[in-house]
């Protein structure tokens, strides 16, 4: 009887181990996508971008914040092994969810922020804008103060609470005049 136990246990095993090694087998098949398929990007930054790719020569040039264009695969694959700092930054952002998967670029895109961030961030207490801003990155910090220029200037952003917390958290004056 312990025979039959011990061999029906160890037959358990071995098929568990199977569909492990399958299961691990499944995930490491990745979808193969053509280098040439054009990806979208768009600018994240205010103001003007400009990315010439070291192996083509080929350059993109963005005017402002959101600007959009399309490179091929294999310029993101360029510019993520030659000028990371593109993506790690924020400054530009792929629009192409499955192009993300496929570079593996998801933890650069995590911290991309947008228009819709920007004005949710805006529209916080002084307290929460502080705190928004201490937390954020370089990138996301000049966006702030871009937007939130452009809101002050246009009259759209006149609560002095406000002001004062971007004022203070970037430590740039809103009013170009002063």
């Amino acid at each position: 009887m312990k025979g039959v136990n011990i061999l029906a246990k160890q037959s358990m095993s071995t098929n568990k181990t199977e569909n492990k090694e399958q299961t691990q087998e499944q995930k490491k098949v990745r979808k193969k996508l053509d280098e040439n398929m054009l990806v979208s990007v768009a600018s994240n930054v205010k103001g003007g971008l400009i990315y010439k790719s070291p192996r083509s020569g080929q350059v993109w040039k963005f005017t402002d914040f959101g600007d959009e264009d399309v490179m091929e695969l294999s310029e993101l694959r360029t510019m993520l092994s030659s000028q990371r700092s593109f993506l790690e930054k924020g400054w530009l952002k792929v629009l192409d969810q499955e192009a993300v998967e496929y570079l593996n670029l998801a933890r650069f895109q995590k911290n991309v922020v947008d228009l819709d961030d920007i004005n949710h961030i805006l529209g916080q207490s002084p307290e929460q804008i502080k705190q928004a801003i201490k937390e954020a990155n370089a990138n996301t910090k000049s966006l702030i103060f871009g937007f939130a220029r452009d809101k002050y200037l246009v009259g759209e952003l006149r609560d002095v609470h406000v002001i004062k917390a971007i004022e203070e958290g970037l430590g740039q004056k809103l009013d170009p005049n002063n």
